[in-house]
Order: structure tokens, then C-alpha cells, then sequence
């Protein structure tokens, strides 16, 4: 019971964290994409804040799309971790992780409506389902291979407080 709410705790503050970086103004959340292009050693910063640097713009499309890619995937799977423990089935826990994810990130995009500098995609929207959908199926594939395993499903039922007997 008490991985649980650690799992819930876990799976708001990265919800939390996602809201922190919407809430950036626009101009802010460049340099943070110019930040890890300089950090990863890929351009310099300055080269990435260039807005007439073809490269550079390109480069911080990429980090972004990719950004939206990883962090849902990761909500997701959290979602997946906190969601199991009621629901109890790999593939319905995974349906309702991967739509929860996405609403998140339909929030998220009206979110950044009211943000200077900011704005809403449906792009970004498709991107966030992308990824949580990679994170579902990463979750499913784990717990598929748990629920077949004896002695881990009776692990996991005992963390989850779960009655369930698979075959």
C-alpha cells in the first residue's frame, strides 16, 4: 500500500513537472532547447539561439518533438505503475494509462494558450499520444511478462495488494 501512494506521489510530481516547463514563456523555453544543444555538445548555445541559423532551428524542432515524445512516455508509464493496482490487467491498465496521458496533454496544450510566447498544437498533441503510447507498451509488455511469471505476479500482487490469481 505504501508503493502505491509513493507511485501516485511520483506520477503528480511528474505531471507537475511537465506543467513547470509549459508555463515557460516562449522565450525562456528556447533557451532551455539551446541550453541542451549546448550541454550534449551538439551547437553552442549562441549558434542555437540563432534564429537565422537553418541548422540550429531545425535542431531545436527536433529536441522539442522528441521532448514531447520522451516525457509523455514517461507519464505515462507512471500512469501505468499507479493504475495497475485497481485495475489489475496489463492490456486494460494500458488503455486507460495511455488515455489518461493523452488528456494530460490535450490540458497541457490549452495550458500553454495562456502563456506569452506560447501556443497550442495538435501536433504536439499527436506527439504526446506518440510517446505515451510508446510508454504503454513498454508497461504491457513488463507486466504481460510479470502476470506469466509465478512467482513475480505473486511479488507484484502483494506491492499492488491485489487478489488476483492469473493463470
Amino acid at each position: 500500500m505504501r508503493l502505491r501512494k509513493i507511485i501516485w506521489i511520483l506520477t503528480i510530481l511528474w505531471m507537475a513537472v511537465i506543467f513547470l516547463l509549459s508555463s515557460r514563456p516562449g522565450d525562456l523555453s528556447r533557451k532551455d532547447s539551446a541550453w541542451l544543444l549546448d550541454k550534449t555538445k551538439i551547437i553552442s548555445q549562441e549558434e542555437a539561439m540563432d534564429t537565422d541559423n537553418i541548422e540550429a532551428m531545425s535542431l531545436q524542432m527536433w529536441i522539442r518533438k522528441m521532448a514531447h515524445v520522451i516525457i509523455f512516455g514517461g507519464l505515462c508509464m507512471l500512469f501505468y505503475a499507479s493504475f495497475y493496482g485497481y485495475v489489475g490487467k496489463a492490456i486494460k491498465t494500458g488503455i486507460w494509462s495511455w488515455v489518461a496521458t493523452v488528456i494530460y496533454g490535450i490540458t497541457d496544450e490549452i495550458h500553454q494558450l495562456f502563456v506569452p510566447g506560447r501556443g497550442s498544437q495538435i501536433q504536439d498533441v499527436i506527439r504526446d499520444g506518440k510517446g505515451a503510447l510508446i510508454g504503454c507498451l513498454i508497461m504491457v509488455i513488463i507486466f504481460l511478462l510479470i502476470e506469466k511469471v509465478p512467482s513475480i505476479n505473486k511479488f507484484i500482487n502483494r506491492i499492488y495488494n491485489l487478489n488476483v490469481e492469473i493463470s
